[in-house]
């Protein structure tokens, strides 16, 4: 299994678009998940191309991850069959290796959700911006930014289907983001450890595809 496909199986992502079937494995991966428009609106156009180019980006971190603490455990065990190996190389292979497995149980998983709720909230007021010309100054602090821009469009007749269930998908992984943000590391470790990437790429891909689709029913009411 090649080192994509080892990637694809323990984080659930790939690459945008693509799909393929693994013989050994006997299933497929793919990503389709993330929304790709088939009438063209810039606005939506953009949104979903920087949304794919996103997933593609943290998937190619994860699998340069994966590499890496794979290649630091191969080479640990090249060493231990090496008997003129010296103590300084098993130092550097102590140091190394548990530094790159906590890389990947924390930072790996992380960065792409902390990405991930920045780019929601930006295309968020991307569409804002795009349909009504400027985006409104938030001045409530109890509500997030997303949650904002998403009842500005409803407030204005964008009717997204399944609004509130997919507002509620996207806050369980903001919440990840938010606990990254403030260092309570404890419980961003167990939050990350329920976490599924696929889920979060899949809710904010669905959460724009369901304002697209509203948008182009009220369109004739936008310039």
């Amino acid at each position: 299994m090649n080192s994509e496909l080892m990637a694809a199986k323990k984080y659930g992502l790939f690459w945008s678009h693509h799909s393929v079937w693994d013989e050994a494995l006997g299933s497929s991966f793919d990503g389709l998940y993330i929304y790709q428009p088939d009438r063209f609106w810039q606005p939506f156009w953009v949104l979903f191309n920087k949304l794919g180019q996103l997933n593609d980006y943290c998937f190619n971190q994860l699998v340069a991850s994966e590499t890496k603490l794979n290649e630091l455990r191969a080479a640990y065990d090249c060493a231990v069959e090496n008997k003129a190996s010296g103590a300084e190389v098993f130092d550097f292979f102590s140091e190394e290796i548990p530094i790159w497995e906590d890389n990947i149980a924390t930072f790996a998983k992380a960065t792409p959700i902390v990405l991930l709720a920045s780019f929601t909230e930006w295309g968020l007021k991307h569409i804002v911006e795009s349909l009504f010309e400027d985006a409104p100054k938030k001045k409530e602090r109890g509500i997030s930014d997303i949650r904002f821009y998403v009842r500005y469009l409803v407030n204005y007749g964008v009717e997204i289907n399944n609004v509130d269930e997919l507002i509620l998908q996207v806050d369980e992984f903001r919440v990840v983001r938010n606990n990254f943000a403030h260092g309570k590391w404890s419980k961003l470790e167990e939050d990350l450890h329920e976490l599924s990437l696929k889920k979060a790429f899949t809710s904010v891909s669905k959460l724009f595809e369901e304002i697209e689709d509203a948008a182009w029913r009220i369109k004739n009411v936008f310039p």
